[in-house]
């Protein structure tokens, strides 16, 4: 019983002092895009609406000495509303590159960038991001939850012949991330 009863204590130290060692990961994130694009709708131009934001991501980490460096593929799903007019939907598939700092133990601010393509109101287009976060390791488990903001844009005119948009966002998103 005693050997267990060290085992067990042991066991739970670790995994209170350990940083979890990086590897294979799969997220989630929701989150608010307060967008700034325009929209045309049968010849009036309005703003977007600010509207929830969802990702869905899985990728790896690989630890450096000074800089951790993260790929990832992520699905981008929002549905944007139009001031004046019908809603947009957004849904991308994004490849992001992030340069994580293992600044203070199991805090990690990041920095990364992403490219993609979009489906944006019935229209294929290319996307870009600039992502900017924090993140924190919980001590219990191989669990990462985090706070990020990011930029994002359509880097064209899109959508129907009468209805054309620009469409650009600011998205403010909380993230939570499973290492395997």
């Amino acid at each position: 019983m005693r050997k267990k009863l060290y085992a067990l204590t042991l066991a739970t130290v670790l995994g209170l002092t350990m940083p979890t060692i990086a590897g294979f990961y799969a997220g989630a994130g929701i989150g608010g895009s307060f967008n700034g694009g325009s929209a045309t709708t049968d010849g009036i131009r309005s703003s977007y609406k600010n509207t929830p934001a969802y990702s869905l991501s899985a990728g790896y980490e690989l630890p450096l000495p000074l800089l951790d460096i993260r790929g990832e593929v992520e699905y981008l799903h929002a549905k944007p509303n139009v001031k004046y007019g019908e809603s947009r939907k957004l849904d991308g598939l994004m490849l992001n590159a992030y340069g994580v700092i293992p600044f203070i133990p199991l805090i990690d601010p990041y920095v990364g960038l992403g490219i993609g393509k979009v489906r944006f109101d019935h229209t294929n287009s290319f996307a870009v991001q600039g992502m900017l976060g924090v993140e924190y390791e919980l001590p219990i488990a191989p669990i990462t939850v985090g706070a990020e903001y990011r930029y994002f844009k359509i880097n064209e005119t899109t959508g129907k012949i009468n209805s054309p948009s620009k469409y650009h966002t600011n998205i403010l998103m909380m993230k939570l991330k499973y290492l395997f």
